[in-house]
């Protein structure tokens, strides 16, 4: 997804996010400074947000009329706290007021409201009469138009107003739908301005007083009222548990599913993982399918709803604003003023090659994992025509492979995971051309096609199988001979305009191995590439090998390393055998996440080679969380417990385990295949990693291949 413009033109750049305290419950999310002000003066990306659209710009506290000194700030999942203090300052009166003789504690939890309570202690000797002053604003900005997007339409944004003791803000949006920002105080401010509340506090020695402001956000139109629901602790991903003897490693995956749970949203009645936060809490096609992967082990719950949701939207009509086609599955849907009116595409809007063939995939890993015939039965006819999308509408130069086009006069230049305007590059440093054919999307198709295949075998279509394999093996015939370098011994990140190869190195081709498309002749040459000092930062595998003209270790997809993108990597390693390698990506993303912030991977952060510097540098404007981020330590652990359902045969079967050498021990319990249920124990012992079977319920068999 690309940060900057997301398929929408504009030059608003975001500012640095990288500390800011991120809180989120349903459909709100709060982005504020360390102080716990929000202040879109001093960073564009901070806010009130919901639904697509920032409700306060500001929100800021002030005591004598001076900032207050950050002592501590920290935030976990909806709620943040700010032990704040005084710096020196003069009273009405000509008093001095020392420093730090003030304690303020900020606490902010989001619920169906924003709910702000301060606690203010006076640790001085003598009593204390001093202002505490809230200020506020609101303009009821699309995220659209934070992100740099121009406006056609703006609505009426009316003067704050007073209403006995409530402050509201209100914006009549040129969609018709009315927004509103109600701000509640207990007790009563003493006085306010037309957007601020002051309350005089007087404090007697070593004595505490507390006061609480409470925003209410509503979005109503047409007889329709939307309110976040409220904050519900999430039952995804706790029936199976895990255990190791790191407990570093325990933080961390903790901290992914903990991050994945904060990300369920809910909009228009419908739940759904966010992408990212702050940027993309909306649901995402390509981003939803991958996450759902990654947890496919640990819940497969999600992946089922993730499926009926794509379902729901797939595409029905070509609509070229849109970037839809006929059975294609959606890239993005959005809720916000700006979609509203369609001044951009995403209502929902299409412009993905990869999520429609994931989408198959990820029906065929679902059924493997559940076995639950009835769901596949359900979303045969959606399989189908996201097939019949590929074929008819997915090679529009008809060599073969599928590749995007933008049509939309507002849609994304490019279309793969790598979607900023400037990933796909030639050796020169150009841009490709269109058409334009991913490398590992044709891995994706070749996938889909094998699974596809699978899929119809279990209702009996023999011969629908057979000719979906027969496809998917001339695939795979053509495609190293289009996309083989000789010279670099790797395949090209694609083929453009004319069938030239775009002969960069890049991590795109890690993702081909993931699919299985790569020759066994070829594969230990990809496999050397990727783990060069020219593509592995020591941190991490990069989007872009250093060295190439485009290189560029802070910029989004040039040269950074995604988290994500190196979770599929590893998993392809390891479908080849390299196992060491793999382990090394395993241990590389957990190294870095231990740098971060909570043990948070966040979405990107930079290529810089790891003897450069103690920690990975942070990219400024990186979604944290981000839902495949979360996603990455949970399915480098399943691919190194090489666990592979296998329901319809009522079997899981364990594929050549390899523990990486900082992790000896593994427990996982509560494993659900099919209708059975079973515990391992792995142990890593002079490099070899064994397995034993500790339970198993049901109608299910354990298959070790060690």
């Amino acid at each position: 997804m690309n940060v900057g413009s997301s398929g929408v033109s504009g030059s608003r750049s975001l500012s640095d996010i990288r500390d800011a305290l991120t809180t989120k419950s349903a459909s709100i999310f709060v982005l504020a400074a360390e102080d716990g002000d929000v202040d879109t003066d001093l960073n564009a990306g901070y806010g009130v947000f919901f639904n697509d659209t920032r409700f306060l710009d500001r929100c800021s506290l002030r005591l004598g009329g001076k900032p207050l000194a950050v002592l501590l700030s920290s935030a976990e999942d909806n709620e943040s706290v700010c032990e704040l203090t005084n710096p020196e300052f003069q009273l009405r009166r000509g008093q001095t007021v020392g420093k730090n003789r003030i304690g303020i504690r900020r606490e902010r939890r989001l619920d169906e409201e924003v709910i702000e309570t301060v606690t203010v202690t006076n640790f001085g000797s003598t009593e204390l009469t001093t202002s505490l002053e809230f200020g506020f604003a609101a303009s009821f900005e699309s995220m659209f138009a934070i992100r740099g997007a121009e406006r056609d339409k703006r609505g009426k944004l009316h003067e704050p107003r007073w209403d006995g003791d409530c402050l509201r803000f209100r914006y009549d949006g040129a969609d018709g739908r009315r927004r509103t920002t109600t701000l509640r105080f207990s007790p009563a401010p003493s006085s306010h301005s037309a957007s601020s509340a002051t309350f005089q506090v007087r404090l007697a020695a070593g004595a505490s007083t507390a006061l609480r402001v409470t925003a209410e956000l509503r979005d109503e139109g047409q007889g329709e009222l939307e309110t976040s629901p409220g904050h519900r602790r999430s039952k995804l991903l706790r029936e199976v548990t895990v255990e190791t003897d790191n407990p570093f490693f325990d933080r961390a995956l903790t901290r992914s599913f903990d991050d994945l749970r904060t990300l369920v949203t809910r909009q228009k009645q419908e739940t759904f993982f966010a992408a990212g936060v702050p940027w993309f809490v909306a649901l995402f096609g390509r981003d939803s399918l991958i996450t759902a992967l990654q947890t496919l082990a640990y819940d497969p719950s999600i992946a089922a709803h993730t499926l009926e949701l794509l379902a729901k939207y797939q595409g029905d009509k070509v609509d070229d604003y849109r970037d839809e086609q006929p059975g294609k599955i959606l890239h993005e849907l959005r809720v916000g003023e700006m979609a509203n009116l369609e001044e951009v595409p995403q209502t929902p809007y299409y412009g993905s090659v990869d999520a429609t063939p994931l989408f198959v995939v990820l029906m065929a890993e679902y059924l493997r994992w559940t076995g639950d015939l009835a769901l596949w039965k359900r979303l045969r006819p959606n399989v189908e025509r996201a097939l019949e999308w590929i074929d008819n509408f997915g090679d529009s130069d008809g060599d073969g492979f599928l590749d995007y086009s933008t049509r939309s006069s507002r849609g994304s230049r490019n279309q793969g995971w790598k979607d900023s305007g400037n990933s796909i590059r030639n050796r020169d440093g150009s841009l490709a051309e269109p058409p334009i054919a991913l490398v590992e999307v044709q891995g994706y198709v070749y996938r889909a096609k094998l699974d596809a295949a699978w899929l119809f075998e279990q209702d009996g279509d023999e011969g629908l199988g057979a000719r979906l394999r027969a496809e998917a093996e001339e695939l795979r015939s053509h495609f190293e001979n289009a996309y083989w370098m000789p010279d670099r011994k790797y395949l090209a990140v694609a083929l453009q305009k004319d069938g030239r190869q775009a002969q960069c190195v890049t991590s795109n081709p890690g993702q081909a191995l993931w699919s299985g498309i790569v020759s066994p002749e070829h594969a230990g040459s990809v496999v050397e590439v990727l783990m060069s000092d020219a593509m592995f930062s020591g941190w991490g595998v990069r989007t872009l090998a250093k060295g190439e003209v485009a290189f560029n270790p802070i910029d989004y997809q040039v040269g950074s390393v995604w988290p994500h993108d190196n979770s599929l990597i590893a998993a392809g390693l390891r479908r080849y055998g390299y196992h060491d390698q793999a382990s090394r990506i395993f241990s590389s993303i957990f190294e870095a996440a231990a740098h971060f912030e909570r043990s948070r991977l966040p979405e990107v952060f930079a290529g810089f080679p790891r003897e450069l510097y103690p920690a990975p540098v942070r990219y400024p404007v990186a979604c944290s969380p981000q839902a495949w981020s979360a996603g990455a330590l949970p399915y480098l652990l399943q691919s190194a417990l090489g666990l592979v359902g296998k329901a319809t045969a009522a079997e899981l079967e364990v594929r050549q385990p390899a523990l990486p050498d900082w992790l000896h021990e593994v427990s996982i319990s509560n494993l659900s295949v099919g209708r059975g249920r079973i515990d391992l124990k792995y142990r890593r012992s002079g490099g070899t990693t064994f397995v034993a079977v500790k339970r198993r319920e049901g109608e299910v068999n354990v298959q070790i291949e060690e």
